[in-house]
């Protein structure tokens, strides 16, 4: 848990405290936001009685200089005590796609450490005076399986969907299978275990070579997949998609044929394989997943 104390009148009196694991997501796939509950003491400052009124910051992402994004909670009226007790403020932050998406390139399946910088406005009695509230700074490391389960399965977004793949609702079982280690492959890309994510594709092709009743996936049951386009399309593209295909053998026990160690496969490469796996199946439902 981080925690930090703002300043007032010279006083470590206004401490605030977050944990990485309570931090979620909320919102929407269309405006996903980010919540982060603070937890706030108001600690007696002598005579003087003071009212938190604003709050708001900037939170930065991994060894970043620029802040990812702003913002400002709705004013309030906090009051200090001579009996503190542990208050919740629950911040929301908006966020985009774009934003989404370089936080889950500089997490890189790992852990994200995230920077929280606060700043706010108090009023203080009796003295009628207002004093703005120097920068604090929470340092915070959200476990990589937290942030996956409790804040991107919030958002219910994905960087990798970018195109609008069609499953047939009634289709057969290995369409369906398909699918499923479709998503099994992002989870994969998420954690970070980017082997196990470039099989999890060619199981996802090889489920798909079942309905079609051939021994593999490869150039002939993409040439079956093919049917109903013309005869030099359905060639190009069956070599295209059989090259492709065979790229993705390149998983966890391919040995490199000079070292004979496995073959380092990053961030980047299976990306690329998630991005084209979509873009063929988009392909394919746009003509109604042919002999389905």
């Amino acid at each position: 848990m981080a925690e930090i104390s703002f300043s007032v009148k010279g006083n470590g009196v206004l401490r605030v405290r977050l944990e990485g694991g309570d931090i979620t997501g909320m919102g929407s796939p269309a405006y996903p936001l980010l919540m982060l509950p603070l937890k706030m003491q108001l600690l007696p400052l002598g005579p003087l009685q003071y009212t938190l009124l604003r709050l708001g910051g900037k939170i930065y992402v991994s060894n970043e200089n620029d802040a990812l994004a702003t913002f400002e909670n709705a004013p309030m009226a906090e009051e200090s005590m001579s009996n503190p007790y542990d208050r919740p403020v629950n911040l929301t932050v908006p966020l985009t796609l774009t934003q989404i998406k370089h936080i889950e390139d500089l997490r890189a399946g790992g852990n994200l450490a995230m920077r929280v910088a606060l700043t706010g406005l108090v009023a203080l009695k009796p003295n009628n005076e207002f004093e703005r509230l120097q920068e604090v700074v929470l340092q915070l490391s959200i476990p990589r399986s937290h942030w996956i389960d409790t804040t991107l399965k919030a958002w219910r977004v994905s960087d990798l969907r970018l195109l609008e793949v069609n499953f047939p609702a009634e289709g057969p079982k290995e369409i369906a299978l398909a699918k499923e280690r479709l998503v099994d492959a992002e989870q994969l890309y998420r954690m970070g275990d980017y082997p196990h994510a470039l099989t999890a594709l060619r199981l996802a092709f090889a489920a798909i070579a079942e309905f079609y009743s051939t021994k593999r996936a490869g150039k002939d049951m993409f040439e079956q997949m093919l049917v109903n386009t013309h005869p030099d399309v359905q060639e190009k593209l069956g070599i295209a998609f059989n090259g492709f295909y065979r790229f993705l053998h390149l998983g966890p026990h391919a040995p490199a044929p000079t070292s004979g160690v496995p073959i380092p496969i990053s961030r980047q490469d299976v990306r690329l394989a998630l991005v084209v796996t979509h873009a063929m199946f988009e392909y394919f439902s746009a003509e109604k997943w042919p002999g389905i």
